[in-house]
């Protein structure tokens, strides 16, 4: 039987330019018809927008080998596209808490007053960012990385491990910025402003579509970012994403911690609550946080965020990153994605739950950890629709 392709970092990746510039031509004038015609086009091509820009970066890393080529200048343009446009996203939600906008948002008429302590937050939102993206940048001096290769299971000599590295140390690092400087997750700030019902042009049923398109981009981009068809075949892409079929005990493991695990949270979520407000810590705004997820709030939202987000955060975070960053750091990011709508209370949960995730995938694989996220939001949902917790 033949053994699984996989290259070494020393090896020159297989090169079909051919076939992946066809492949972006044809992602391109598929989101050109879809933001052209709009409907359930547009909702299935705008979701791609979560995955495939780091698909794109990975690509380009793969394809620049260990010698400096042209891979190499177009990868660190795509590298300063993607954290240019993070840092833009960041800062334009960020500074949303600070502005202390009336409800309903700012009128054409009435521009916001900022006063000397809003323009004071705004220059240190705008300074943590600069930060985030300066020790991100210090990741690809060669001793920081072998520095990092001490904890980290990178290879430090390794183009896409340096790309890779940088990329998730900076934008973890940003995403907890908005937090750090107002006290207040931007999103549920902008939920305050201008009303659940404005904050998305979509119904619930196409909010809903919408997380399953996100996830039907997911499962490709996370093969490709691994380096599928560049480095790795399928059965040796399979592998190095920790994809299985499901035996029984897994299914058992999955099911059984991902119920122990909601009903760990269902009791110890108010007694955390209360210690946290008895502290005079801030909370999560659980009024805003509902009308954010009230898309979500029914039998089929539970299946769907359950699959949805088991399946694609699992793939994203403990298939593709964990194996070479670490459960820690890779649990860190798979935090800070969600630092936009938690404060630090919730945030603690989901670096808990996440740390449970990442030992599931250590010692079994990923589609385990993803049937014990999914099984733990589908309860947690259903929860809600019926006891309203």
């Amino acid at each position: 039987m033949s053994e699984p392709l996989v290259l070494t970092s020393d090896q020159p990746p297989i090169r079909r330019p051919g076939v992946w510039l066809a492949g972006v031509a044809l992602y391109i004038l598929l989101i050109s018809i879809g933001a052209g015609v709009g409907g359930e086009l547009g909702i299935f091509t705008t979701a791609s927008f979560n995955a495939l820009p780091f698909v794109g970066l990975a690509i380009l890393a793969y394809f620049a080998g260990s010698q400096f080529n042209w891979a190499w200048i177009a990868t660190g343009l795509w590298l300063a596209l993607v954290l240019g446009l993070a840092a833009l996203y960041t800062f334009g939600l960020g500074v949303i808490p600070l502005l202390d906008l009336p409800p309903g948002g700012i009128s054409p008429e009435q521009a916001p007053t900022l006063s000397p302590a809003d323009v004071l937050s705004i220059v240190l939102l705008i300074l943590g960012i600069f930060v985030a993206l300066g020790i991100g940048l210090l990741t690809l001096l060669p001793p920081v990385r072998r520095g990092l290769a001490q904890v980290l299971p990178i290879d430090p000599d390794s183009f896409v491990h340096a790309v890779a590295v940088m990329a998730i140390v900076s934008i973890t690092l940003m995403m907890f910025v908005p937090l750090l400087v107002a006290g207040e997750p931007p999103l549920l700030a902008l939920i305050n402003t201008v009303g659940g019902e404005e904050f998305s042009d979509l119904s619930a049923d196409e909010q809903l579509r919408s997380q399953i398109y996100g996830l039907v981009w997911t499962i490709p981009a996370a093969f490709l970012a691994v380096g599928f068809g560049i480095r790795r075949n399928l059965a040796a892409t399979l592998e190095r994403l920790g994809l299985a079929r499901p035996t029984l005990r897994h299914l058992a493991i999955g099911i059984g911690i991902g119920l122990g695990l909601a009903g760990l949270m269902s009791l110890a979520l108010p007694l955390m609550d209360t210690l946290w407000q008895a502290l005079g810590w801030p909370t999560t705004d659980e009024e805003a946080f509902s009308e954010l997820m009230a898309f979500a709030i029914s039998p089929i939202g539970a299946l769907v965020i359950g699959v949805t987000a088991g399946l694609g955060e699992e793939l994203g975070v403990r298939g593709v990153l964990q194996p070479r960053l670490g459960i820690w750091l890779s649990n860190l990011f798979f935090t800070s994605l969600h630092a936009f709508q938690y404060n630090w209370d919730a945030l603690l949960v989901v670096f808990v739950i996440g740390m449970v995730c990442g030992l599931v995938r250590k010692h079994t694989n990923t589609t385990t950890a993803a049937i014990v996220h999914g099984v733990y939001n589908f309860v947690m949902v259903m929860l809600t629709v019926v006891f309203g917790m």
